[in-house]
């Protein structure tokens, strides 16, 4: 493979990639070009792709580094052979059949007939139930799994289950103590049992499997939230040289809108509305309609935004991908969020949550701390119940500490505060 192209243009790649992308993506993309580079004239390869499995092969890279390291070459490519490298698809997960979907995948397909039908059966009594295409996919995938289970415990209908073989799938050890299946997993699963015990025909055999499944008691997790000190920090070093334009318009909508990672990366232009200043979207996880409050500070990062891109492109997504057709990925937005911790020196222990969601737990109790109705927060959030404002609750400390009782009218024996 002549590597001459790639030696002539080296510099012009990384410029490039260096004005829209991140600084530590455009530092791995520079390290893999000259480790391509190092062996020009010696080498036997007749692709890039070839080299990536040589550079792959070179080192045991777990298979995230594998798939990063791909990414990188598939940049490099890109901008050598632009025709070369095939477009990434938008997928709409919410306009895909879910029996497509569900019926291609291996855990289906590795099922018996009978529970295939099973879970063809819940398909349809959840579609003329109406339920989102991708809550269907969630529900059959789990139950999938369970069915599987069963299957290679030699269950082979419903009606076969034991009461081991059920609870060893939600146990590790015989004693039923250690419990492997969440809360969560468990209600998902009865879900799907409960709907089509409706019908006659798997009437018997769901009800038996339904009085096996274990009743788990909930148990509420506590939510990491950010601290005032924190949301100074990180807003602090927004407008620092750390962050670009586009970045620091990102913040902004995380800090100040609430709104999902994968909403802020479907944002069109057309959806701003700059005489009422607010923003109005259709949900990527909901696919419902909402209308946010845009505050000046978030109006003006987006147009200095916007000012500094120049020109508008033809997709009318405000924040572009690599390829300047599609928009970017949710991944880049929780990138975002990423370098900001990082930045701010903050949340950088062990098995602290880095995620963009605490900006969106951030906007709810700021909120509630506020003041605002309980159903006022639910439209902004854009909350399909309003049972999901319940997990946000639990960190509105202003009010809670209101509800405190002084332990003073309480006599309390020496030992309780010397134990």
């Amino acid at each position: 493979m002549d590597l001459q192209e790639l030696k002539d243009n080296r510099d012009r790649i990384i410029t490039e990639y260096a004005e829209k992308q991140n600084h530590d993506t455009v530092r791995h993309i520079r390290y893999e070009i000259d480790w391509i580079l190092s062996r020009y004239g010696n080498n036997n390869w007749e692709t890039l792709e070839d080299a990536w499995a040589e550079r792959v092969s070179s080192k045991k890279y777990s298979n995230r580094t594998r798939m990063n390291k791909k990414e990188y070459f598939r940049c490099i490519q890109k901008k050598l052979c632009p025709d070369s490298v095939p477009k990434k698809k938008i997928h709409c997960r919410y306009d895909t059949d879910p029996k497509e979907r569900i019926t291609a995948s291996k855990t289906y397909l590795e099922l018996n007939e009978d529970y295939q039908a099973l879970l063809n059966k819940y398909i349809l009594i959840a579609k003329e139930a109406g339920k989102k295409c991708d809550t269907v996919i969630v529900h059959c995938a789990l139950a999938a799994c369970f069915l599987r289970y069963l299957q290679e415990k030699e269950v082979k209908t419903l009606l076969e289950a034991t009461d081991a073989a059920v609870m060893s799938f939600f146990y590790s050890d015989g004693t039923y103590e250690h419990q492997i299946r969440s809360y969560s997993f468990k209600e998902k699963l009865v879900v799907v049992f409960k709907n089509c015990a409706s019908s006659e025909e798997y009437a018997n055999g769901c009800q038996h499997v339904l009085n096996l499944i274990p009743n788990f008691r909930y148990v509420r997790k506590n939510v990491e939230y950010l601290t005032t000190s924190e949301i100074e920090a990180i807003r602090s070093c927004i407008d620092s040289e750390h962050f670009s334009p586009e970045e620091c318009a990102i913040l902004m909508l995380l800090l100040y809108t609430g709104m999902r990672s994968c909403d802020i990366a479907f944002l069109k232009i057309s959806d701003i509305d700059w005489n009422r200043e607010t923003l109005r979207i259709v949900q990527q996880k909901t696919a419902e309609p909402l209308e946010i409050p845009m505050l000046p500070s978030v109006g003006n990062a987006i147009f200095d935004y916007l000012k500094g891109e120049g020109t508008v492109k033809k997709h009318g997504y405000l924040f572009s991908g690599d390829d300047e057709e599609r928009h970017i990925s949710a991944k880049s937005v929780r990138y975002v969020a990423y370098k900001a911790y990082k930045t701010a020196g903050i949340r950088q222990g062990k098995g602290n949550r880095k995620g963009t969601h605490l900006f969106r737990h951030n906007t709810a109790t700021k909120l509630l701390e506020n003041g605002v109705q309980h159903p006022v927060i639910s439209r902004t959030l854009g909350h399909a119940s309003p049972d999901s404002l319940g997990t946000y609750l639990h960190a509105d400390f202003k009010h809670l500490s209101e509800s405190a009782i002084s332990l003073e009218e309480y006599p309390l024996p020496w030992e309780v505060w010397n134990p």
